[in-house]
């Protein structure tokens, strides 16, 4: 199955892919590859956008987010200093429309750790858990994980993280996360801050990629630096909460391009 991604200034492939919401993926010359859950698509770059190889079109096409218009977002975000360079630098990223449960541990696994590490411990567990799809393993099932336990989990290099891991997918193999999905803001993250392991920065990254709220503003080291002449040291809870005051429904937008726009800043300091 085929289909064609028209390069517009509002979609960024490499920088969406790269953003630090996923992690299953490989950049190749302007393409890229990339699974999602049971799903494949190969992206060849042309002169005037991409052409996608997939198992399933609707699903990319919902997963990248298309619907969403991306230009009228910007428009609603502008802002004062650095948010606005910060908005046209990252202009291009998308909110990638994920499944629940494997953001929940992609992200357990994404604490205190690095992209190519997080990216090596993902791809062994769906190795050795993960149904073959032929070519490649999809993300294993939450009865796959809940049945592998924490010495598994180390072995792939999750170190302190098995614990966390082992014991969150025995809970969520009881749990319904479609019922989660119907649950306000608030109590669905009281839900996945009692998951072992999960604090409130984890939890936001959950709700925005894993079930599309973009009413919080995950803060970490980055987002902390980027206000802290406005802030001070403001504790990252409370942080949280001033942001979302402050962006509402867009919040989790801006705090994607922000913190890539920090990001990036960074990394190019080091050349």
């Amino acid at each position: 199955m085929e289909f064609f991604i028209q390069k517009t200034p509002t979609f960024d492939l490499a920088a969406t892919l790269d953003s630090g919401q996923v992690f299953r993926y490989k950049l190749t010359g302007g393409g890229a590859t990339l699974i999602a859950g049971r799903h494949r698509a190969g992206f060849t770059a042309c002169e005037d956008g991409w052409k996608v190889e997939c198992d399933d079109a609707p699903f990319f096409k919902k997963y990248l987010d298309f619907d969403t218009n991306y230009d009228i977002i910007q428009l609603k975000t502008q802002d004062k200093g650095f948010v606005s360079s910060a908005i046209a630098f990252g202009r291009g990223i998308h909110i990638l429309r994920q499944d629940a449960a494997e953001t929940i541990f992609s992200f357990l696994v994404s604490q205190n750790n690095h992209i190519p590490r997080i990216k090596g411990i993902i791809e062994r567990i769906c190795d050795a858990l993960g149904e073959d799809m032929g070519g490649y393993r999809a993300f294993p099932t939450i009865e796959a994980l809940a049945g592998a336990g924490t010495e598994f989990f180390a072995s792939v290099g999750a170190g302190y993280r098995a614990e966390y891991l082992s014991r969150t997918a025995e809970r969520l193999a009881e749990e319904d996360l479609d019922e989660w999905r119907a649950l306000p803001t608030e109590e669905l993250r009281a839900k996945l801050t009692s998951l072992h392991g999960v604090g409130r920065k984890v939890a936001d990254c959950v709700l925005l990629f894993g079930f599309g709220r973009t009413d919080v503003f995950p803060v970490d080291t980055w987002i902390r630096k980027a206000f802290s002449e406005e802030y001070g040291a403001m504790p990252a809870d409370k942080l949280a909460v001033r942001l979302v005051e402050r962006y509402g429904d867009l919040s989790g937008y801006v705090q994607q391009w922000l913190y890539y726009y920090k990001r990036e800043q960074k990394n190019s300091a080091k050349l």
